[in-house]
């Protein structure tokens, strides 16, 4: 284990510039924060470059520590004040790990059930969907061209370790949709239209696509010439709408039931 004592230690700086898209990108690593979430990680195919644990948190990471040493992952000890100045969270949990990003050219379809979130915003949103779609047993996630950025620290934590169970493509050009179609998948959308059914109305395949909108202005034009049903979840009292990870969850929950 090597220790970090300054704020202008390079691994250091590397670390906390992981916050900003730009350098993701560029690096094409992103963070990890949290115990649960940086177990999940270790346990899974992803690669991980090294850890990050502040000096308050060595006794209740042991279990990390040595799972980090067994994959020859370099171990870095800091300060409390140092590990904070480097996080997202406001309280966080004294964990944290690089990750690498997973990039694949080739999306390898499964039977079952997958997720496409049109233009999704909030990355609060994306990280609940995908913790979700997790919870039903999905085969995949797709996040359009204009989505959030997946490895938005926000949608990372929000999965709560999700995201290294189940493939998450992002990126993904709405014309997928049509090579799903041509491969016998339905694809239906949470929509307010007027030829929109009751969810609970309409048979869902094992071979499905269920797609969530934009938060302000839901699925776009182009996508929706592409579905073969729009559904929509009904509103009994005041609200004007669902929030988007709630709506695209109860649909995936109706997948489930149906198969």
């Amino acid at each position: 284990m090597v220790s970090i004592t300054a704020a202008s230690n390079k691994t250091y700086k590397f670390i906390k510039s992981l916050s900003m898209k730009k350098a993701r990108c560029e690096y094409g690593c992103f963070i990890v924060e949290g115990i649960k979430s940086v177990y999940e990680a270790l346990l899974s195919d992803v690669i991980v470059d090294m850890l990050l644990i502040s000096e308050g948190a060595l006794s209740k990471c042991s279990h990390i520590i040595k799972l980090s040493e067994q994959k020859n992952i370099q171990v870095y000890s800091i300060s409390d004040s140092l590990f904070s100045s480097a996080c997202d969270t406001k309280t966080p949990e004294g964990v944290l790990c690089v990750a690498r990003m997973y990039k694949s050219d080739k999306i390898d379809y499964k039977n079952g059930l997958y997720l496409y979130c049109d233009n999704l915003s909030d990355p609060g949103n994306a990280g609940t969907l995908i913790r979700c779609a997790d919870a039903v047993g999905a085969s995949g996630v797709f996040f359009s061209k204009g989505s959030v950025d997946i490895y938005n620290p926000k949608t990372v934590r929000a999965t709560m370790g999700s995201l290294f169970h189940l493939p998450v493509y992002d990126g993904v050009d709405e014309n997928i949709l049509l090579d799903m179609k041509n491969q016998k998948f339905s694809v239906y959308a949470g929509a307010l239209t007027d030829s929109a059914l009751d969810y609970k109305e309409v048979a869902y395949p094992e071979n499905t696509v269920i797609i969530v909108g934009n938060e302000a202005n839901g699925v776009s034009d182009s996508v929706m010439n592409m579905i073969d049903r729009a559904v929509i979840i009904p509103i009994l009292g005041r609200a004007e709408s669902l929030n988007a990870s709630v709506a695209g969850s109860i649909l995936m929950y109706e997948w489930r039931r149906n198969n």
